[in-house]
């Protein structure tokens, strides 16, 4: 995979007590690593989706509402539900990693949770 197929998942900073002083001015820097991960799954948590639709408009090879006005993800098979589903299994396979994550994150109640290869909660 290139590198345009991972995503930027963490940022850590420390504060760095190597420094120097100048007229009385302690200075510092930070220090900034960057890991990524793949999107491996997610799911969609029914308890807590109110069907804004958000992810529809973001995705909608991915999500659509049900019956019940629920997310749900769609999967090869035409199999649609709001359980884990791998990103290897869902119906639009051309559909980028960037688009998935981000209508993760367009959710107003974080009802989309996305999972790396390790099984990490990577959003939210």
């Amino acid at each position: 995979m290139g590198i345009g197929n991972w995503k930027f998942i963490h940022t850590f900073v420390f504060k760095m007590k190597k420094g120097y002083n100048v007229n009385g001015i302690e200075h510092s820097f930070n220090l900034v690593i960057i890991t990524f991960m793949a999107i491996k799954k997610f799911k969609v948590d029914r308890s807590l989706c109110i069907g804004a639709s958000s992810c529809v408009v973001a995705a909608p090879s991915v999500y659509e509402l049900d019956q019940e006005g629920i997310a749900v993800i769609k999967q090869k098979g035409n199999i649609k539900n709001s359980g884990s589903a791998e990103v290897k299994n869902l119906e639009d396979s051309s559909i980028d990693e960037k688009t998935l994550l981000e209508a993760a994150q367009s959710c107003p109640v974080k009802a989309i949770l996305v999972y790396d290869e390790n099984d990490n909660k990577i959003y939210p």
